[in-house]
């Protein structure tokens, strides 16, 4: 594949298994786009730290290229997979804070 997309679809508490599976299928330098929920990954209201996010998914073997967080709801990750991944280590993954919907 040269295009994995995660738009709002990290939302199980296993997304890292989601995250080896596109990396696991993208070609080398194949892009990997994330769009999530800006409060998922904000520190100040209990959510994952972006740096520590963007750093566990660049130990699975991709390069962050930019980040977005101009819009009010949402930020946005581009990463480029290594031609030649090295994981030495175990992956430390944040956890990320879970999407709560206001009752109607």
């Amino acid at each position: 594949m040269d295009v994995a997309v995660f738009c709002l679809s990290l939302m199980g508490t296993n997304f890292p298994n989601y995250l080896q599976e596109a990396q696991r299928v993208l070609k080398p330098c194949g892009w990997l786009l994330i769009a999530e929920v800006k409060s998922r990954l904000d520190p100040n209201t209990g959510g994952a730290d972006p740096n520590s996010f963007s750093k566990a998914i660049c130990e699975l073997g991709f390069k962050l290229i930019s980040k977005d967080f101009s819009n009010k709801m949402f930020v946005l990750f581009f990463f480029k997979k290594k031609e030649k991944p090295c994981r030495e280590k175990e992956i430390e993954w944040p956890e990320l804070k879970p999407c709560l919907y206001k009752r109607r």
